[in-house]
């Protein structure tokens, strides 16, 4: 048998790889990966000349297909699975987990590959209530909003899949499996984390409250149960792999402690990550039964998986050791080099960390019609997103003049955001059935589209009918950021950087913070970088201020019942040199009646309680919680938490 296994160098790839070698010893195996951030040739060294190994983005069509020619099955392991990292490349997700399964796909249909399995997560069915005995099931819908890209990737994905399953003869299966742990894992992760740390003697970060839930199963038993699948699977279907292991993070963290040989003194509880999902758990009954899986590694003998685990990075230091160092890439539109993440191992957090920029390989972007060519650029997405909401029961019955509005706002690059918004829209509002959607108002397509006024018709239990409305982004629910701007000198945060400006609304000069509406597939980095140049003429490209950090805080909802919009918060922490505003020291105020403010951080409580914008204000709660900064209200200086 020819085995092509997709993404091979990654974490559960490559210990797929060296179980299939043992295993099936006498097959050839395939290997291509793009070796980005997690990719990890290391991860294969030892057996390196034992297979096949292409270099290669799965979206470069010429060598997927070279490594396709001539296989009777392929293994799709390969996805963008960094979330911290979507927040700065979310276009990557979407070319990477949707189109690049697509163009696999695609190959496999013209060369005639018998097999295709598409691994895939949890993630895409959203949480589960955290006091509850729920479990996930081949039947559980997908989340109609998973909390992050990855996970909406990872689901538009499985759609893909499934879409080609029904289309063509191809066999074709799936499989959606809980968190794997074991040997090659990225030392970002939880366990590792844990591991790394305590070899170090660091402190092993615990989240939050540590009540959060996660299904553990070991990577070696993840690998047989596609084995399996590949041998008896059923065309088109879908297998949950979990070995009924859920457990909170707390205990993880404790066990790893003390099957380490330490005291649970260290354990340090830090703050939450922001949109941690509280609970998942797989119910893996179908697999059990209908194909006779059983995880060598379980709830019984958690322990045992544990202890081969720590026993790995204690000797494998050499392995993960230089990992810690890596440089995951972050660049703007220009290429040139800008940012890497970095791990904060006393918070159990990455960070994005900038210097002065270094001009690398410019090269002139065509510009286009966007308009023109927006679909063509975007067809995956397109087609998911229409076929989603052409499947909902209120736009059936909707009119045909409202289906002529949605689908020409569906062609316009300033408003797919908001039919993106609409086909997620279930056919049901707590309880009740919405019918079909009535009236779209907007302004006229010269002024520029900026919102989008939408009503629905609606029947509660009693028969009873109501209108119910909601206004809506062009850019749809997760558009715009807001930006807390901090300065430093010397090392030193002494000042927070933003804006007043004329606000329509309020009808008068008010407090605000940098930011506003992206462009079409522009990256966070670079909307990062014009808003600071268009907002606070602060241009980082120049001399006089650097970029030095970025840290998500998350999405909010200003507005809760009235819109569906969460636009995102970051703070941007830039580095001024002596020469800008060279008048304004430590503990003093620069503020124009309209234009730039530089308020001192020791005076931020006066701000709080004179502005009422809420980007800032949960801005400030946020940035307070995030565990990597804390702001001291007090004096005028910043320290590690």
């Amino acid at each position: 048998m020819k085995l092509l296994v997709t993404g091979g160098a990654g974490f559960i790839g490559a210990n797929f790889v060296y179980y299939w070698l043992e295993k099936h010893p006498g097959d050839e195996i395939r290997v291509i990966d793009a070796l980005t951030y997690a990719g990890n040739l290391e991860n294969l060294r030892p057996i390196i000349k034992k297979i096949k190994f292409f270099e290669a983005d799965i979206n470069d069509r010429a060598k997927v297909h070279d490594a396709i020619k001539g296989v009777d099955a392929i293994v799709h392991f390969a996805a963008e699975s960094h979330v911290d990292r979507s927040i700065f490349d979310p276009s990557r997700y979407w070319q990477t987990n949707v189109r690049g399964t697509a163009l696999l796909l695609d190959e496999a249909v013209k060369l005639k590959v018998p097999r295709f399995h598409h691994i895939s997560t949890d993630e895409v069915y959203g949480e589960l209530p955290l006091n509850s005995d729920e479990k996930f099931t081949e039947k559980t819908p997908y989340s109609p909003r998973p909390d992050n890209l990855y996970a909406l990737s990872k689901a538009e994905a499985d759609n893909v899949v499934l879409d080609f399953s029904k289309k063509t003869d191809m066999f074709i299966t799936i499989s959606n499996c809980s968190n794997n742990y074991g040997p090659y894992q990225f030392p970002e992760k939880f366990i590792p984390i844990a591991v790394t740390n305590l070899i170090d003697g660091i402190r092993v970060p615990l989240h939050g409250d540590g009540r959060n839930v996660r299904d553990w199963i070991h990577t070696s038993d993840h690998a047989s149960a596609i084995d399996l699948i590949l041998e008896k699977g059923k065309k088109g279907e879908t297998y949950l792999v979990g070995s009924n292991n859920d457990r909170d993070n707390k205990y993880i963290a404790e066990r790893v402690v003390t099957l380490f040989g330490k005291g649970l003194d260290e354990i340090r509880h830090v703050p939450d990550r922001h949109s941690n999902d509280r609970r998942y758990a797989i119910d893996a009954t179908k697999i059990i039964t209908e194909l006779g899986w059983k995880p060598k590694v379980g709830r019984e003998n958690f322990d045992d998986g544990l202890k081969e685990t720590i026993k790995w990075y204690r000797n494998n230091q050499d392995w993960w050791r230089p990992l810690l160092k890596r440089r995951a890439m972050i660049t703007d539109d220009n290429r040139a080099i800008s940012a890497f993440i970095t791990l904060d191992r006393e918070t159990g957090k990455t960070k994005f960390i900038f210097g002065r920029f270094e001009e690398k390989d410019k090269s002139e972007v065509k510009k286009s019609d966007l308009k023109e060519h927006f679909v063509e650029e975007n067809l995956v997405r397109h087609e998911i997103v229409m076929k989603n909401l052409r499947a909902k029961k209120w736009y059936q019955d909707s009119s045909s003049m409202i289906k002529e509005e949605i689908d020409k706002l569906a062609l316009d690059p300033s408003t797919f955001g908001y039919v993106e918004d609409l086909a997620a829209r279930a056919d049901t509002l707590v309880g009740d059935t919405i019918l079909r959607l009535t009236k779209i108002v907007h302004a006229e397509e010269k002024f520029g589209i900026y919102g989008i006024a939408t009503w629905f018709e609606v029947v509660d239990n009693k028969k009873e009918m109501r209108s119910e409305g909601f206004y809506s982004w062009g850019w749809g629910p997760k558009s715009g950021a807001k930006l807390l701007v901090l300065v430093r000198r010397k090392g030193e945060i002494t000042h927070f950087a933003f804006q007043r400006e004329q606000k329509f609304p309020a009808g008068g000069v008010m407090y605000n913070l940098a930011g506003g509406f992206p462009r079409l597939n522009e990256s966070v980095l670079d909307f990062i970088i014009r808003s600071l140049k268009r907002d606070l003429n602060l241009d980082v490209r120049n001399n006089g201020v650097t970029l030095n950090e970025i840290i998500s805080l998350g999405r909010v909802s200003p507005d809760t019942g009235m819109t569906n919009n969460h636009p995102n918060l970051y703070a941007v922490i830039v580095d001024f040199e002596e020469k800008k505003y060279p008048e304004v020291q430590a503990g003093d105020k620069f503020e124009e009646n309209v234009g730039i403010v530089l308020w001192p951080v020791g005076e931020i409580s006066e701000m709080v309680n004179k502005c009422d914008d809420s980007y800032f204000l949960a801005a400030m709660a946020r940035l307070t919680l995030s565990g990597i900064y804390t702001i001291n209200l007090s004096e005028n200086s910043r320290k590690n938490d």
